[in-house]
This record gives structure tokens, sequence and C-alpha cells, in this order.
């Protein structure tokens, strides 16, 4: 999944002249949280909500009409973050994300090669297309599967619910392991009674959790304690 594919095209954006008073307004009347900078058709920089917050004067230290008067003789320029890290339309949604976690940001300013301003991807963004990816959008069954690490074992788990039951499997997801040993695959599996799926597997030597090995809905409850 590419970039292009989940951005918001042509977003709200300031140039480095408007006051802070103008982008705070932006912000609330578009419900939005970062504002590209734009000037001469490029991009210069990006300010948040936190940074219009950051700068203006403490409510304890300033009465409301002087905290208006600053946010009104101030500009975006004297407040941005200059050193904008971007994303390209192509890059992949899964690249972006990890930009994201790494420096800790909001929002990725998608730019092409001359740094013109095409787009802008928010973290939202990247959740809801996670969300897509995974399948968890869909109604279905999660269900965990231990895997022995070896070629073939995944082929053979999803062959024995795909082929052999003719269940629809909306997503399976590998995640990597942190330590040597078996791997797990997560698969979303289009039923609302997966135990059919969950015999097959467990007869073929697969050990099966619903909705995880760690938390599975068929272990019976705890009795109380003696």
């Amino acid at each position: 999944m590419l970039v292009k594919n989940r951005m918001t095209r042509d977003p709200v954006a300031v140039s480095p002249d408007h006051t802070l008073a103008a982008a705070q307004q932006l912000t609330q009347e578009h419900r939005i949280r970062h504002l590209p900078v734009v000037s001469g058709g490029e991009l210069v920089g990006i300010l948040s909500d936190r940074d219009i917050r950051s700068a203006s004067p403490s409510t304890v230290a300033t009465d409301e009409p002087g905290r208006a008067e600053f946010l009104g003789r101030t500009s975006v320029a004297e407040v941005m973050t200059r050193e904008v890290i971007s994303a390209g339309a192509t890059d992949t949604v899964e690249d972006a994300a990890r930009v994201l976690c790494r420096h800790r940001i909001g929002a990725l300013p998608v730019v092409d090669a001359a740094n013109r301003l095409l787009g802008i991807l928010t973290e939202t963004d990247v959740l809801h297309a996670f969300v897509e990816m995974l399948g968890a959008s869909n109604a279905s069954t999660r269900l965990e599967v231990e895997l022995r690490d070896r070629p073939g074992e995944l082929a053979r788990a999803v062959r024995i619910v795909g082929e052999d039951l003719r269940l629809n499997i909306g997503s399976v997801l590998v995640p990597p392991m942190r330590e040597r040993g078996n791997k797990t695959a997560i698969l979303h599996v289009a039923t609302i009674d997966p135990r059919e799926a969950i015999a097959a597997l467990e007869a073929a030597g697969y050990r099966v959790g619903w909705p995880s090995l760690e938390a599975d809905l068929r272990r019976p409850a705890e009795g109380p304690a003696r």
C-alpha cells in the first residue's frame, strides 16, 4: 500500500507570514493538528497545534486579551519547524509508519521531487491503513497458529483453512520473532465459528489459539481459589 493512496490530498496549509491566530483558527475549523507551511509553492516548514500552545504565553501569567494579542502579532515563521521530515507519494505506508515511530511525530507532509506539497499523511491515516491491511475492519475471527520455523509451514496451515475447509482468509500476518524459536501466524478467518478450522489445524499438529495463544476462548474459566 502506497502513501499516495492513504494521504489527504491538497491539505490545508499556511504561509510563513500567517499569524499564529490565523493558523490556530484553521486547526480548529478543520479539526486538524498539523499545518504544512508553504512558500513559493514549496514546503518550507510544518506547524502543529502543540507548537502554537507551546509558544503561547501561559494562561496563568497572561490574561486572555494578552494571549490573543501575542497570537495576532506572531508569525508562523517564528514558531514553525523548518527541518521537515517528509514522505514521497510512492513510499510504502509501512516505511512511513517506521519514520513516524522513529522520530515520534504525528504527520508527514508528502512532497514531489521538487519539494512541492502533494498531501499529508497522519498517524491516524496509518492506523486506518493497518486496520484494513490486517482485515480487522471486516467481520472475521482472529486465530493465532504456532508455526515451526521451517519452510512451508505457513503455506500448509493456510491450505488447510483455505483449500481443505474452503474458508476465506481475510489477512495473514507473521510478526518477527523477538527470540529464536517457533513463529506465530495471525489469521483473520471469515467465520463466526472457527472450531472446525481449529480442529483441522490441531489435527495437523499445529497449536492454535482463539483469539490468541495466550487467551484462548475455549479454555474453561478458572474455578474459585481454594
